[in-house]
Parts: structure tokens; sequence; C-alpha cells
């Protein structure tokens, strides 16, 4: 893990030197640097996590605490970091829509780990002492048991909407009343494909707990713990009656949070 150390000079106590902190699980992380500020041209990126301010340990102090220390400094300035990887195991699941030489739209759906397994080792997971080849395991578990998953119900949300375009294009029933026995092919693969959504949610919900029940059993003596990641997707209105608009949870993989002692 590398540390970084920038040391500048305040000119007064008032003067800015253009930080961001915010406070995360693994402690204060620099959200923002100014461009303009003193530390725009040290070795100080945003993501790195702040250890220390003229050698006083920032460890447990808030984002305030920590702005106060460097507002009281006059003169000489030295601030320590470390790069940060992060620790949340996500993925993305979206569709890819093309159209074609002839006017025909075709629809792909693509899932992607946000993360390459070859990528260094979460900062959270080395600080608790979790060994590398614990953290493949978590992330192959996530990938090949939860996004699959993931991916299949987005596939078939896509298949669903092509439908119900196609559906509400064309008269439910031709001629007459619609009643028992005369509903159209068309109107039962919606209903159908409407009662394997639902299942293909229940799925994803279920395997969700799943793996992050087993990952939890992993890192459980190293008082880290596992949680659900979600991502909110506003939803189309459904009718203009309809007030405001409703928003969905996606599951999106797992991340993880340090445990106080």
């Amino acid at each position: 893990m590398s540390h970084y150390t920038a040391t500048i000079t305040k000119q007064s106590k008032n003067q800015s030197i253009g930080i961001g902190l915010k406070e995360t699980d693994a402690g204060l992380t620099i959200s923002s640097i100014n461009s303009e500020g003193l530390l725009s041209q040290t070795c100080l990126k945003p993501g790195m996590k702040l250890l220390t301010i003229n050698n006083i340990e920032v460890s447990g102090l808030s984002t305030k605490e920590a702005v106060q220390i460097m507002k009281d400094a006059e003169g000489k300035l030295a601030l320590s970091a470390v790069d940060f990887v992060p620790a949340d195991i996500t993925f993305q699941v979206t569709v890819s829509r093309v159209r074609t030489d002839s006017g025909q739209i075709n629809e792909r759906v693509l899932a992607t780990m946000k993360r390459d397994i070859n990528n260094a080792t979460p900062t959270l997971f080395m600080e608790a002492g979790v060994p590398s080849n614990t953290f493949s395991k978590i992330y192959t578990l996530i990938e090949s048991e939860l996004l699959p998953h993931a991916m299949a119900l987005r596939s078939h949300e896509t298949t669903y909407d092509r439908e119900m375009q196609s559906y509400t294009g064309k008269q439910m029933v031709k001629g007459g009343l619609v009643g028992f026995g005369t509903e159209s092919n068309h109107e039962k693969k919606v209903f159908q494909m409407v009662a394997q959504g639902a299942q293909l949610q229940r799925n994803v919900d279920l395997k969700a707990t799943q793996v992050k029940d087993q990952i939890n059993a992993m890192l459980a003596k190293y008082n880290i713990m596992a949680t659900v990641a979600l991502e909110s997707r506003r939803l189309a209105k459904y009718s203009s009656k309809q007030k405001q608009s409703n928003t969905a949870l996606d599951v999106v993989g797992i991340q993880f949070h340090a445990i106080p002692f």
C-alpha cells in the first residue's frame, strides 16, 4: 500500500488549502482537491484515505474536526494519505440498442463487473487482515452466483417491454367484449410474463440474500459485514392520473462495512 505526504505552507490561518473530505467506513477520505488550491500540485488525489495532519492521526475524527485542525494550522502543514481501494463489489446490467440498416432495432443485455478481479485487494480488507484469496473467492461468488440472475431478470424485463409495446398497439381481442375463453394469445403471453417477472425478481432477492450470508460467514472473524448493494431506478408512469412516478431498487452487488469494536 503506497503512502503519500504533501507539505505546504499556509500564509495565514484563514487561507483555504482547497481539500474536501468525507467520512466512510474506512475513515476520512479525500473527496476533492481544488485545482486552484495549495494542494493542487501535490501527490494527494481524490479517493485517498487521509492518515495524519501535522502528525496528528485523524482516525476516529469527524470531517468537521479534521477541517478545524487544518484551519488552525499556520505555516507548515503536512498531510499524509494512503491509496484507498473501495470494498464494494458491484456490477452493471444494461441494454444495448442498435438500429440495423433495415431500420430494425436489435437489443442485447450486457452484464459487466464494475471492478476487475485483478485490481488491488480493497483497503478495508487489507487493514482487517483478509487474505487476498478470500477476496477472490468473494468476487467470484458474486460474479458467478448473483450476476447471472440479475442479468436474467433484466433480459426478461426488456422482452416484456417489447411485448407490451406490441400489445398496446393492437386491440386486446378483435371484435366484442373480453370474456372467459376469449383472451388472445398475446394477452396470455403478457400475463405469463408478468408472473414470471415476479418469480425472477424473487430469484434475484433470494440469491442476493444467500450470497450475502455466505460472504458474512467468510468475513465474520475479520469484523467486516456484507450487505446487499442497491441502486435506484425511476419507473415510467403507468397513468396520467398517477401523481408521481415510482422508484425501483435493483440489486447491483455486495457492499462491505467495518463493524465497530
